[in-house]
């Protein structure tokens, strides 16, 4: 791609997508992950609970989920035991909560810090920046193939991504 084509592109990027650093967006996509941890985790916590209450038994199949996530849960025919278990799991996961109050505080400070102009960056900084983008969305789920990703649908991508993650800050600020 030559430095015009790149340049068209990324300000085609820039203009759809609203992000302008992608450290901000590394940051972004770290809450959201802790986000999404924290809700899949506690979700199927409160599953396991229902389901053993309902049936008497653990719904078993779902405990690999868990195990994702470094939390190994044993059923031994004990509902006291199996409940204790899963409650140790919420009180080993309560550190995420705060890990992300500390995410949303340095997002803030590099918001702050991200109003750099244009003409300060050089060309391998801006690509550096734009691929970081590219490889940290695809590392939280977006499947983007460089040959059939469109500008527009990557960077709307982007936005819909830091759209969640700022609604989520919103949502826990309240």
């Amino acid at each position: 791609m030559s430095e015009e084509e790149f340049g068209i592109v990324r300000t085609e990027y820039i203009d759809t997508a609203g992000l302008y650093d992608e450290n901000v967006f590394q940051k972004v996509c770290y809450i959201y992950f802790l986000n999404s941890r924290i809700n899949s985790i506690s979700l199927s916590i409160r599953l396991q609970k229902d389901f053993l209450k309902e049936f008497d038994i653990p719904y078993k199949p779902a405990f690999s989920f868990l195990s994702k996530f470094g939390h190994r849960v044993k059923w031994n025919d004990n509902a006291e035991d199996f409940i204790s278990q899963l409650d140790k799991i919420e009180r080993r996961e309560v550190k995420y909560t705060s890990m992300i109050e500390n995410e949303i505080v340095e997002l803030k400070k590099l918001q702050k810090q991200a109003k750099i102009p244009e003409e300060e960056e050089d060309d391998k900084t801006t690509r550096e920046r734009f691929i970081r983008t590219v490889n940290t969305l695809g590392k939280i789920g977006y499947k983007i193939d460089y040959d059939k990703t469109t500008v527009e649908e990557l960077a709307l991508m982007i936005k819909q991504q830091t759209e969640e993650v700022d609604s989520m800050n919103n949502t826990m600020k309240k």
